[in-house]
């Protein structure tokens, strides 16, 4: 039982460490007439999209489904605070 909760308290840190780090989730949608809609699920929701705001590229690419993480490697909070500190 203890192992059991050992795995669950890892997987959630290292879920959480990666969503805090800028990395999400994404699933494409195929419209009509080949046209591609990307949804993108990050904790960092309400910034700006590109070129305003930081850029995400994909991680892992299963096709429909997959990972994204910084472009730049650097978390979204950090283009945050340095936006700010401009201000």
């Amino acid at each position: 039982m203890r192992i059991a909760e050992r795995i669950f308290q890892i997987t959630v840190f290292v879920v959480a460490g990666f969503m805090v780090w800028g990395g999400g989730f994404f699933w494409r949608d195929l419209l009509d007439g080949s046209v591609t809609r990307t949804n993108t699920y990050t904790l960092y929701r309400t910034m700006p999209p590109p070129p305003a705001g930081p850029r995400f590229c994909p991680l892992v690419d299963t096709g429909k489904y997959g990972l994204v993480g910084p472009c730049n490697f650097e978390p979204p909070f950090v283009w945050w605070l340095e936006r700010r500190a401009k201000a």
